[in-house]
């Protein structure tokens, strides 16, 4: 048994398979997070979509805030309720989030999946993930999920509220769900630091390169 992982750690690593392997999962990572770009896509277009043919048609002839039952057990929303009333434009869901902090979500995490396969798409290209430009991506999406940790849902209250308002309603009846998303701001402290990791990296192998 000894022996065997002597052997083991004696077995010489090849770096043209480590970066071929490494390439070789980048490229199933980038598509992956095609994928679920596409999917992000698609799904905020069609709620753009629905907007615009559905639901904005029926409140540009008159409209009034109510609340509303979407769907029995729920429980009741805040919505503007135009000449149609069963395509209300929902503001304040039963659980406390907003429309707008849902929407400003989703742009977020669209913003987040293409720099994340920006990363992958590099690392693919290059074999080198421990390059500044990797860093300096990684870094971002570090940042853009701290900012969806702490501002994307406070800000979508905020536009709710004034929506609220002009449509005589109370300004304080946006913040009555999560405004803070602490999973997302735990992550970006984690992504900041492993960039700050691949920072260093990036400079022992920046001087690897040099003494070759």
């Amino acid at each position: 048994m000894v022996h065997r992982n002597a052997s083991l750690s004696n077995e010489t690593i090849s770096r043209e398979q480590t970066v071929a392997k490494l390439r070789k999962l980048a490229r199933i990572c980038k598509w992956a997070t095609i994928c679920i770009t596409t999917a992000l896509a698609l799904g905020l277009l069609a709620v753009i979509a629905i907007d615009l043919l559905l639901i904005l048609p029926g409140l540009s002839q008159g409209s009034c805030l109510q609340s509303v039952e979407l769907q029995a057990g729920e429980g009741p929303c805040l919505a503007i309720v135009g000449t149609d009333a069963q395509a209300p434009l929902m503001l304040v869901a039963h659980d406390g989030h907003t429309a707008i902090g849902s929407l400003l979500m989703t742009c977020l995490a669209l913003t987040i999946a293409i720099s994340v396969r920006r990363l992958f798409f590099n690392i693919e290209k290059e074999g080198r993930p421990f390059d500044l430009e990797c860093n300096q991506t990684l870094r971002r999406v570090g940042h853009l999920f701290l900012i969806g940790g702490v501002a994307v849902r406070l800000l979508g209250a905020v536009i709710t509220g004034m929506i609220l308002s002009g449509f005589g309603g109370s300004f304080t009846d946006a913040f009555v769900g999560q405004l803070f998303e602490p999973s997302m701001l735990f992550a970006g402290l984690i992504i900041c630091l492993i960039a700050s990791i691949f920072r260093y990296g990036y400079i022992l192998q920046k001087q690897d390169d040099e003494l070759l």
